[in-house]
């Protein structure tokens, strides 16, 4: 009887444990995403003073992290180019900042990579492609000139390392490869060029090739000079 009464109280302090530790768990997340949120705004805010130097008429690169860790100076060094890309953000997110970040310095070229972090958030594909075609839409309506290009999402590979699903899920690669067609389509009924850089990412199982990738989802030195490549004559036409 003492052996049971021993075992009861030992379970009930692991499933307070267990319990405390969840609810902890979960205040973290909370945490963390509140400070992206709040890491997000403060990147637009910088854009903002920024764009009292930029000059008119240039090359804005637009997106989340996949494009503001693409350094693109480097990489296209002479051109004109601005990075707009913020960490973490979303086709919402990019169009609440458009007017602010990129309409008011009047770009001639505005190449758009934008989307995979919607997964993150839980969004389905027409829910991206319809803010996507709204992002389109604002600069155009806006900037009359200026000529806009869509580069597809890229490819993510769930096993690249022990611990990639954790920077890759919930994206799946059927979706993207199902978006970058509903983007591609959009594109062509709208004269608009599409970038599909998707195809050049890949591996022979389809998935973000290792040597393209840091963890999975973000893209490594080598990847880069792969889309590099790619997007360097769009740059000079």
């Amino acid at each position: 009887m003492i052996l049971s009464l021993f075992q009861n109280i030992i379970l009930i302090i692991f499933i307070v444990v267990l319990s405390i530790t969840f609810v902890l768990f979960i205040f973290l997340i909370i945490y963390v995403l509140r400070l992206i949120r709040i890491s997000t705004k403060l990147k637009a805010k910088q854009f903002e003073k920024f764009n009292g130097f930029a000059m008119k008429n240039q090359i804005v690169f637009l997106g989340d992290s996949l494009t503001e860790f693409y350094q693109i100076e480097e990489f296209f060094h002479g051109y004109p180019v601005y990075n707009r890309g913020i960490a973490s953000d979303t086709t919402d997110g990019v169009l609440e900042r458009l007017d602010s970040n990129v309409i008011e310095i009047q770009p001639k070229k505005v190449f758009i990579q934008i989307g995979t972090n919607d997964y993150r958030a839980r969004k389905n594909n027409d829910y991206i492609f319809k803010n996507i075609k709204n992002i389109v839409t604002k600069l155009k309506e806006n900037l009359p000139e200026v000529k806009v290009y869509i580069i597809s999402l890229y490819p993510v590979n769930h096993k690249a390392k022990i611990y990639s699903r954790f920077f890759t899920s919930p994206r799946k690669n059927q979706n993207i490869i199902e978006l970058n067609q509903m983007l591609k389509n959009y594109c062509s009924d709208n004269n608009i060029p599409f970038i599909n850089v998707y195809d050049e990412l890949i591996d022979k199982d389809g998935n973000l090739d290792k040597q393209y990738t840091v963890e999975g989802l973000h893209i490594s030195y080598e990847g880069y000079e792969v889309i590099t490549k790619i997007l360097k004559p769009y740059l000079e036409e």
